[in-house]
């Protein structure tokens, strides 16, 4: 009867032993998954940059090393979730089944983030070129605005000639001005740059009413380029209103058309990303206990 009792003895320690050996393989396992996902954040992180803030002077870079790694970040995403719902209903543990839970769902949640990220990683690029097509025709605008203040110097002085030419290089200015803006409009028709474009008309406007009153002026006829000069006065005041109304960075239309438009998006992405933190935090306090 001892011996009988010393082999079942021996055979329980055994299976115990096959036990853990195969509950420590499936933690091993779930080690693994996470590893790969901490793999797939290099690439995630990045796309949570640009879609925060898609303008970011950095954004352009990390938007072309996300187009060259987001598939294997996929595939990375795809290799932890075979392993983690491979030892969800395996782990003897319920703490540590939980974690393999938890994955299992930030991993589903980072898909999703990748899924409406990458709608604004590709939508921002183009909203990012418009932004910048914005930028210079605003700077020409700028320009023409000292080649304004040139003109008026020079009219004071008494040299219409001068003036006049200056006025002419400012419209020549505004005009350039006019068709990027116009070529961006076209472009980039979820923005509504009108009220630049019709600003600028109105600039120009104006320097063909200062234009006239040099003519006259060369012209001795005093009369006419007194009327004209109040027409260019009063043109350039209306410009100033509308100069008022428009946001101290022109380029910020095209933002807010940005994101008016993707506002559906980012929520979803803003909604897969909280997902991903409540589970995220459940997984850092199980390994921050078991010092891993």
């Amino acid at each position: 009867m001892a011996v009988a009792s010393l082999a079942i003895v021996s055979i329980g320690v055994w299976a115990w032993h096959c036990q853990v050996t195969e509950q420590q393989g499936y933690e091993s396992e779930l080690m693994d998954a996470l590893r790969l996902v901490s793999e797939a954040d290099e690439t995630i992180l990045q796309i949570d940059a640009i879609a925060d803030d898609p303008f970011a002077a950095e954004s352009e870079g990390k938007r072309q090393d996300v187009l060259s790694s987001v598939e294997q970040t996929k595939q990375l995403l795809v290799d932890a979730d075979g392993k983690a719902r491979n030892v969800s209903e395996k782990l003897s543990d319920p703490s540590v089944r939980e974690v393999a839970n938890q994955t299992v769902i930030s991993i589903t949640a980072r898909q999703g983030m990748i899924t409406q990220g990458m709608q604004l990683v590709k939508t921002s690029e183009d909203a990012e070129q418009a932004a910048k097509e914005c930028d210079a025709a605003w700077q020409l605008v700028l320009d023409a605005d000292a080649q304004v203040r040139e003109a008026t110097k020079l009219a004071g002085r008494n040299e219409v000639d001068a003036s006049k030419e200056h006025s002419l290089e400012a419209k020549e200015t505004f005009s350039k001005s006019l068709g990027q803006l116009k070529a961006l409009q076209a472009d980039y028709p979820t923005a509504d740059i009108s009220p630049l474009i019709e600003y600028v008309e109105k600039r120009m406007e104006a320097m063909d009413l200062a234009v006239q009153s040099d003519e006259a002026l060369t012209a001795k006829n005093k009369d006419e380029a007194i009327a004209r000069n109040d027409a260019y006065n009063a043109a350039e005041e209306e410009a100033a209103t509308m100069a008022a109304a428009l946001p101290s960075d022109p380029k910020q239309l095209v933002k807010d058309a940005y994101f008016a438009t993707w506002a559906e998006v980012i929520r979803n992405y803003a909604g897969q990303r909280a997902a991903a933190g409540t589970s995220d935090a459940v997984i850092r306090d199980y390994l921050g206990a078991q010092g891993k």
